[in-house]
């Protein structure tokens, strides 16, 4: 695997920036789910930052600059109306994807998660001064149990993440938060302040 943390990663200052996330971490089943690899991903110590339950979560759109106070009332504002008309959807998730840079887990149907970035991204483009980073051409549904901190050679944690294959998780997913989020470099993962829960229809 390969640093996932590298310079032209790392944000500046330490400055938490705006995010909307699902928080996994409020789904007990996908927390046992994560719990079924913990042992596995604990023997790589500091090559890898494994993510602890409280922090697990699936990115729905990130914003990599500051908003001020007013800025972020128009997007808690924008984003009820727009998730509004929404209604709640479920995923699987499962298997898990020994990625480059993280491992991450996979996020079926890929659809429901796709429609909810665009609906997010229209309520952040509806304020002005928000610049968000380019679309993806198709849309990358995962969660994340942990990032790389290191290089290290990883065919052995290929094979044996492939070989836990624990049962995958079905969840409903009926609500994101927006968060300030905070970039942790020497802990290896993410953390955050929640701004509000927005509940999808």
């Amino acid at each position: 695997m390969e640093n996932f943390f590298v310079p032209s990663k790392i944000w500046k200052d330490g400055d938490p920036f705006p995010h909307v996330l699902v928080l996994l971490s409020e789904y007990p089943e996908f927390r046992e789910y994560a719990r079924a690899h913990a042992d596995l991903l604990s023997e790589y110590g500091e090559q890898l930052g494994v993510i602890p339950g409280e922090w697990l979560h699936s990115t729905v759109q990130g914003i990599h600059h500051a908003l001020d106070a007013e800025q972020l009332a128009q997007l808690r504002g924008t984003l009820r109306d727009e998730l509004a008309g929404m209604q709640p959807f479920p995923v699987q998730l499962g298997p898990v994807w020994p990625g480059i840079t993280a491992v991450t887990v996979a996020v079926y149907p890929e659809d429901g998660m796709a429609a909810l970035n665009n609906r997010v991204r229209g309520a952040a483009e509806k304020v002005p001064g928000i610049s968000l980073r380019g679309k993806e051409a198709r849309f990358w549904a995962h969660a994340s149990l942990a990032y790389a901190r290191d290089d290290f050679p990883s065919r052995d944690l290929n094979r044996a993440l492939r070989a836990l294959r624990p049962p995958r998780v079905d969840i409903t997913i009926d609500r994101v938060h927006l968060v300030n989020q905070y970039q942790h470099p020497d802990r290896g993962y993410y953390t955050w302040d929640v701004v509000e829960e927005v509940r999808l229809g």
